[in-house]
């Protein structure tokens, strides 16, 4: 091997993440004749493709992409192409003839191979042919056959999470609908907008259904999955999940986390009991309530709410108990689960205390102009994460993604330095991100340039978002995972035309 790969393989390692993106930069852009060579940096792509920079992974995916388009070529010009029955490159130890073996399968739909596959599955180490396995898998499977892919919802490789959200999706398996919650809160962001676009397909009175199941379990991890999941959702079911939970739930911290998750809502419902809650509970419930009032209140005002959203003749008094109601009462029951799953890609500075370090309160609709913005950046995050698997291809939106990936670059490399100088370093890309919100008093009041560059990613990230939208409604640019977000921008557009002008 050439000393040049070499090095450029050593430096995939380094600990710098700008010579590790430079290292599959450059790499991408080279050729590789001598077929061990290939196989060695193919290797190390692989590797690189779960790097904590999302630029190393990007080119990573390039130059594996490039290497295969490679492999094929040569392979056709030499007449090597599957001259192996497909039974028997299953079973081989390449792990490029299992792949494309699994991908002939899927493309042929030989649905015969079913058996030999699911045993694969049970087995198989390498992360590429684990995630084509399941994707191959969901065309093949019954709806009750869904379970064995469910495990992979946690698996390491977040390539392979995203095909088993998608399979679940596809069969309709509502059984999995408690582990989709759980990835709503997974670090890859295309992965928490997959997760949520399945919850939706599944519809509201499912959804609802599995968060009250969750709730009754025996473990109480699950009841807290459900209560983050119930307190993003703008609906009246959810608010009165949460105030049962907060009154009659057994295990403290379960109570605990229901009582907070009620500060979400301007609602009079939650309002009113945890007003009763925070003069007359007792112990740590009283101040828990106490808590939950102060956080509605400056997230919503001073001003109680006079309307809520539980669509029954119920509401509940200052003491927690329930209470008849002759009033009208308004209702967020017509409003789809595509407008609220997007609620859980709200991303700001607010978080709601005791439940969980991604748990934000929800975004208050008062402006107009904010919720489009707030709207349009996470379109654009979406948009990043798309540009990244490498399915992008128009000039205007590629150019955008690159700009985004030199913001990445720059606000980690001066997070890096300023935490250098502050004496502690946390730990990972996302703990950077995380410390450009915890800044003391003295350091954010000099902007840092960690603080500039986040913010023109954050321009970089809008305009994006609105540049993929408009595509989308022209049908230049129709990708799943931004269906969620158009939905919702069609009703905002719908919401801001009916308003009178002032």
């Amino acid at each position: 091997m050439d000393i040049k790969v070499k090095k450029l393989l050593k430096d995939l390692t380094n600990k710098d993440d700008d010579l590790r993106a430079l290292s599959t930069m450059t790499l991408m852009k080279l050729d590789f004749p001598e077929k061990s060579a290939r196989e060695e940096v193919l290797l190390n792509l692989i590797q690189a493709t779960q790097d904590k920079n999302i630029a190393v992974r990007f080119f990573a995916r390039r130059a594996i992409d490039k290497i295969r388009k490679t492999e094929k070529l040569l392979k056709s010009a030499m007449g090597e192409t599957a001259t192996l029955p497909i039974e028997e490159r299953l079973a081989s130890n390449d792990y490029q003839d299992r792949l494309n073996a699994v991908m002939d399968v899927k493309s042929e739909a030989k649905a015969e191979f079913k058996g030999q596959l699911l045993k694969m599955l049970e087995t198989e180490d390498h992360t590429f042919v684990r995630a084509t396995l399941i994707s191959c898998l969901s065309g093949f499977l019954k709806k009750e056959e869904a379970v064995v892919l469910s495990p992979f919802l946690a698996d390491e490789d977040n390539r392979v999470r995203s095909n088993t959200i998608e399979a679940l999706e596809r069969l309709k398996a509502e059984d999995s609908i408690p582990g989709l919650f759980t990835a709503l809160s997974d670090p890859d962001n295309r992965i928490r907008a997959a997760a949520a676009k399945a919850l939706q397909a599944f519809g509201e009175e499912k959804v609802f259904a599995e968060l009250k199941k969750m709730l009754e379990s025996p473990e109480e991890w699950m009841k807290g999955s459900a209560i983050y999941a119930l307190s993003h959702i703008m609906a009246g079911e959810a608010i009165e999940l949460l105030l049962e939970t907060a009154r009659q739930a057994t295990h403290v911290e379960t109570r605990v986390k229901a009582i907070i998750a009620l500060a979400n809502y301007h609602d009079s419902s939650a309002w009113g009991f945890l007003k009763g809650l925070s003069t007359s509970g007792e112990g740590v419930f009283k101040e828990t309530a106490q808590k939950a009032v102060r956080l509605m209140e400056e997230k919503f005002g001073p001003t109680p709410p006079n309307t809520t959203m539980i669509s029954t003749n119920t509401v509940t008094d200052s003491s927690g108990a329930a209470k008849s109601d002759g009033q009208a009462v308004e209702t967020a029951r017509n409003e789809d689960l595509a407008a609220t799953v997007t609620r859980f890609f709200r991303k700001g500075r607010d978080e709601a205390i005791g439940l969980s370090n991604r748990a934000a309160l929800n975004f208050n609709v008062t402006d107009h102009k904010k919720e489009l913005d707030e709207l349009f950046k996470e379109a654009g995050r979406v948009t990043f994460d798309i540009y990244q698997a490498g399915e992008v291809e128009f000039a205007d939106m590629l150019t955008l993604g690159h700009e985004i990936l030199r913001m990445n670059f720059f606000v980690q490399k001066y997070t890096e330095q300023e935490q250098k100088l502050a004496g502690s370093k946390p730990d990972g890309f996302f703990g950077l991100l995380k410390s450009l919100f915890s800044k003391s008093s003295e350091q954010a009041n000099s902007s840092s340039q960690a603080d500039k560059f986040a913010k023109k990613r954050d321009e970089l990230f809008l305009k994006l978002g609105q540049l993929a939208l408009k595509k989308y409604e022209k049908e230049e640019f129709r990708h799943k995972l931004l269906e969620v977000h158009f939905v919702t921008l069609q009703k905002l557009n719908r919401k801001v035309a009916g308003e009178p002008k002032s």
